[in-house]
């Protein structure tokens, strides 16, 4: 056995030396010679170690060298920053608790829900109506420690509406079980130097769990050993905990093995679970189990060798509680909530390699080479300066790699690098392949008529796939209905449709408030008469002479919201058009592109800024000023204005109609804001509805609105009014009368077509 053999089995550190023809060094020397000589030709040289070729060849070998050791650490060290550890979830690579686990969308995975979460209860039964997607809940309390029943089922009840798919809701309120209690009567023997009322105790525990359905909660540090795998373990369940429900033939049978085996239990004389007298055999049916408080309750009889023993009630009842709660229970700590199955973070180092040493430092005093700034340089020593330059470069891209991977808006990489919105670009792509979604379909590019920048695509996309998780594994929930003290829940098909638009994804937001903060309101086509229409036209089309019209070139505004504020007072009491507080759809809509303005000089120092109305043809004057610059700066914020007021007005609703009318299952209404400059668009409306239909579960019919401004006003109003009707008993058929009013205000007609855009 030679001595790295023995050190191997003790386990001792020790380093291995490198042959020499293996270290990159040697490579490096001997190609670099080798190069050298077929360069060389017939050209005298000795490549000795004096030789000045030699020297440097060495010296940069040396550098190299340094710098594959360097970069030959673990990719996650250079992931990690200084003072801190590797953190996959910022850079958008979740641990599998967090992607594999997803919605529950089977009565069991509800049944698992409400097992894991709420300790009060042993079982309970979920009975779903298929016609109708209505849930109804009874629960089997524990026998010990609840003392509020309306309690517990109000926490069922919040449970259920927090993770409710959509169209399915509660048939009724949740009802608590109450079985028809067994009581036990046995005779047996335990063992020598066993406590009687620690074995019965035992005995009770191990009766209840089997009749409860032995359901007990699993945690991270038995999911190693469980032969299970990952997929399987966390299928249907909503974080580190599994409930471990077991399929049991409910028999007497199958009882009395489990009772065999309690532990200080030699043998069983009788042993029965008896109801009104006579003996079970088959539990179902459902029971509960009679637990004595008194002796007279107390039906067994326990014999320790030849002498019969009692049983203390007291010690009883501790250790029974103790041991059910323990065995059912059983809650992960802290530490275990982290531990992960198979999936433990690498252990991770910050490495602090982006230091180099310039070269020329390496160099002989003979060479007479300063490395100092500011001094004359020889074309050698600018040459050395361009290696090390390469090698710095190369040790600051490994330096960013923590931001340019981090999904994170906050301290991440700086965007307005050209390479390093690249890079960026390219990460964010292979997350969505990873999680086989798109942060930015193709058709959010073709159009992007608000003028999202590069930066602003690549930070949209980054606070999509911040969330990505939890939107691909809860994509079928629903709104929480149930009043809550902070902000209510959104459907989560309309939080991944606000998140990858880019728009405010709070469900009680509202849109038809947009304008209105402005004191501004939207003219429709219908409300546009005679006088305003001939005023669209009052510019004479010989005013637009080539000389005399200038187009609006593009300005960097201020991006400090209160300087935004100031320009958007300053434009609006500038510009003449602004006088009342209507704004045609049109200009809302096409003012948000730049090639729709003009100026128009009409005397020596007065100049117009005009607008084509395209969809009514013609000019609008906005307003005047004595210079052409300052109307140019005005267009571009008046667009700027208009861009941020279209993004803010787009929205989506998801109405469950079943929540008031369960004549009306598994539909649903979907209503959008037809008024902006995207969603006026056929195209772009098409282009939404397929995401949203593909989206939302196969299942769920679907109607699609889009509703003028006056209309989602009314809308909105009837909307909030009716998610508040829902859980307040005392409103009665309310919440009814206002999905009436809804659907009217949808189809004023049967015949009318479904989009009301009258803009």
């Amino acid at each position: 056995m030679n001595r790295n053999q023995v050190m191997d089995e003790q386990k001792e550190p020790y380093i291995a030396q490198q042959a020499e023809e293996d270290a990159l060094y040697t490579k490096l020397q001997t190609q670099m010679l080798e190069e050298v000589q077929r360069l060389s030709g017939k050209v005298w040289t000795d490549y000795n170690v004096h030789d000045p070729g030699v020297t440097v060849g060495d010296i940069t070998n040396h550098a190299l060298t340094e710098l594959d050791y360097k970069l030959g650490f673990p990719l996650t060290d250079y992931c990690a920053e200084k003072g801190g550890t590797f953190a996959p979830e910022r850079l958008g690579l979740f641990p599998p608790e967090k992607v594999y686990t997803t919605q529950p969308i089977t009565v069991e995975d509800y049944r698992k829900l409400f097992l894991t979460h709420i300790p009060e209860i042993d079982d309970v039964q979920l009975v779903c109506n298929r016609q109708t997607g209505g849930y109804t809940i009874k629960a089997l309390l524990s026998p010990f420690g609840v003392e509020d029943e309306k309690t517990v089922c109000e926490q069922i009840k919040a449970l259920f509406h927090q993770h409710r798919n959509l169209c399915e809701y509660l048939s009724d309120e949740v009802k608590i079980l109450k079985p028809d209690e067994l009581e036990f009567h046995a005779e047996f023997e335990i063992k020598p130097g066993e406590d009687a009322s620690v074995v019965l105790a035992r005995i009770y525990s191990t009766i209840l769990r089997y009749l409860s359905g032995t359901v007990r909660l699993s945690t991270p540090d038995e999911a190693v050993n469980s032969g299970i795998s990952p997929e399987e373990w966390l299928e249907g369940v909503t974080d580190v905990v599994r409930p471990v429900v077991p399929e049991l033939q409910q028999t007497e049978h199958e009882l009395y093995k489990q009772l065999r085996a309690v532990e200080g239990v030699r043998s069983f004389t009788t042993c029965y679970l008896m109801k009104d007298g006579e003996p079970q055999t088959n539990f179902l049916e459902g029971f509960g189990l009679q637990i004595p408080t008194e002796a007279k309750e107390l039906h067994v009889r326990i014999r320790q060798g030849r002498f019969e023993v009692e049983s203390n009630l007291a010690i009883f009842r501790t250790q029974l509680e103790a041991l059910y709660q323990a065995r059912r229970h059983r809650q992960p700590n802290r530490t275990e909530q982290g531990q992960k199955y198979h999936w433990s973070l690498p252990d991770t180092v910050y490495r602090d390699i982006f230091a180099h040493d310039s070269v020329i430092g390496d160099f002989p005093v003979c060479y007479r080479l300063s490395g100092k700034e500011g001094q004359e340089q020889t074309a050698f020593e600018s040459y050395l300066k361009l290696y090390d330059q390469v090698i710095q470069d190369g040790l600051q891209e490994v330096k960013e790699l923590p931001r340019i991977f981090s999904i994170e808006t906050e301290g991440a990489a700086n965007l307005t690098d050209r390479r390093i919105r690249a890079l960026k670009k390219q990460y964010l792509d292979f997350l969505d392949k990873l999680y086989g979604v798109e942060s930015h379909p193709a058709w959010l590019s073709e159009q992007n008529c608000y003028g999202e920048t590069e930066e602003g695509t690549l930070r949209r996309r980054m606070n999509f796939l911040r969330h990505v998780a939890r939107l691909t594994g809860n994509r079928s929930r629903a709104r929480d209905i149930l009043p809550r003290k902070e902000e209510s829940d959104t459907p989560v098909v309309k939080e991944w449709f606000c998140r990858l638009l880019g728009l405010e994804k709070s469900d009680e937001y509202t849109v038809s408030n947009v304008l209105p903060k402005h004191n501004l309101r939207i003219v429709d086509k219908a409300e546009i008469s005679l006088t305003d229409r001939i005023d669209s036209l009052l510019i004479d089309e010989r005013m637009l002479e080539e000389d005399k019209v200038d187009k609006i070139n593009y300005e960097e505004l201020a991006a400090d919201e209160a300087e935004k504020r100031r320009e958007y007072e300053m434009m609006r009491s500038e510009l003449g058009y602004f006088n009342v507080n209507r704004i045609s759809g049109d200009l809302f809509r096409g003012g948000t592109d730049l090639e729709n303005y003009r100026t128009v000089q009409l005397g020596k120092e007065e100049y117009m800024l005009m607008y084509r109305n395209r969809e009514r043809n013609g000019w609008i004057n906005l307003g005047s000023a004595g210079s052409r610059e300052r109307l140019n700066t005005l267009a571009n914020i008046l667009r700027r204005f208009l861009r941020e007021l279209n993004r803010a007005c787009e929205t989506v609703y998801i109405v469950e109609p079943i929540l008031a009318d369960t004549d009306r299952p598994f539909r649903l209404i979907l209503v959008l804001p037809a008024w902006t400059r995207r969603f006026h668009s056929p195209r772009f409306r098409e282009n939404c509805k397929d995401l949203l239909r593909c989206l939302l579960p196969a299942h769920l019919s679907v109607e699609i609105y889009w509703l003028n401004e006056h209309s989602m006003k009314r809308f909105e109003s009837y909307y909030h009014q009716w998610i508040h009707s829902l859980t307040n008993c005392r409103m009665g058929d309310y919440k009814k009368l206002l999905l009436l009013a809804m659907d009217e205000l949808l189809n004023p007609t049967t015949k009318k077509d479904k989009s009301d855009d009258t803009n």
